[in-house]
């Protein structure tokens, strides 16, 4: 009879033990890569990622013409919103298209070309209404895709653009060339993130409070690839007061036992001992007696 018990206890700590290693193994889980011509049109959902704009990144140029291709990101939390920061930028055209000519435009069409005959001149000079003067570009939208808000200027050069952030749980990147002989390049971090400035929003969560106020999933603090998520490095390694090992950020380590000093040794007080003792009654007349 006492054998059930027993048994049933013993498959209830090996199922705790099982989630505990499950939940370790999606903590440690590295930080996926995606492709922004290679998800064209789709939607990635995650605490974060890395988006490369296309698969041979750091290595060649993406010179494909008439692309016109959208990414959408999505927070890992209602609660949260999606931060973008590009490590990497170079998004540009030797010949852009003519200000006068219909720019050519291909949706969801990465790897097409279509043939067409646009008046072309070179990159130098500037347009008035498009900071980017009708070459290559990046485009951010505050929403699930191209139909929201556009967050800021059309981005290109080559030089990395300030961090984006969205309002919502959804950032949706477009890229787009025009012209021949179109040059794109670039990497960059998909971060969730919220506000921790009241701190309800993070503690009661598996997040990580960041010194310039944001809180990001655990999972990206510590990370083997070294991206700064929070934006001011202190989720890096090397700023953590706890440490790291194998990319997963160790509990603090209990503080040392205070110790007390012993109690100062007090000698106690000792009475002065008179030097000259008078063993007679003060304040007496001599008696007759002692007087010869």
């Amino acid at each position: 009879m006492c054998a059930r018990p027993l048994r049933m206890e013993v498959e209830v700590e090996s199922c705790w033990l099982l989630l505990l290693l499950c939940c370790m193994a999606l903590h440690s889980e590295a930080i996926e890569t995606v492709n922004v011509v290679d998800f064209c049109g789709q939607n990635i959902r995650g605490d974060g990622m890395i988006v490369n704009s296309h698969q041979e990144s750091k290595k060649y140029y993406f010179v494909t013409m008439g692309t016109d291709c959208h990414l959408t990101m999505q927070a890992s939390s209602p609660k949260d919103k999606v931060q973008f920061h590009f490590r990497f930028f170079l998004v540009y055209s030797l010949l852009r298209v003519a200000p006068l000519s219909p720019a050519p435009l291909f949706p969801e069409s990465p790897r097409g070309s279509a043939p067409f005959n646009p008046r072309l001149e070179p990159t130098s000079g500037e347009s008035l209404g498009d900071p980017c003067h009708a070459g290559s570009y990046v485009q951010f939208y505050d929403g699930r895709d191209r139909r929201s808000p556009p967050l800021g200027p059309p981005l290109c050069g080559k030089s990395p653009p300030r961090p984006v952030l969205s309002t919502g749980n959804y950032l949706t990147l477009r890229l787009v060339t025009r012209g021949t002989q179109p040059r794109v390049d670039f990497v960059g971090d998909f971060t969730s993130f919220r506000l921790g400035f009241n701190q309800s929003e993070c503690s009661n969560e598996p997040y990580f409070t960041c010194r310039n106020g944001k809180c990001i999933p655990l999972s990206l603090v510590c990370d083997e690839k070294g991206i700064d998520n929070c934006g001011d490095g202190s989720d890096l390694e090397e700023n953590l007061t706890t440490g790291c090992k194998a990319g997963q950020l160790l509990p603090p380590e209990p503080p040392p036992p205070i110790a007390t000093p012993p109690p100062p040794f007090v000698k106690p007080p000792t009475a002065p001992v008179p030097t000259r003792i008078n063993c007679g009654v003060p304040d007496s007349a001599p008696s007759h007696e002692s007087v010869t």
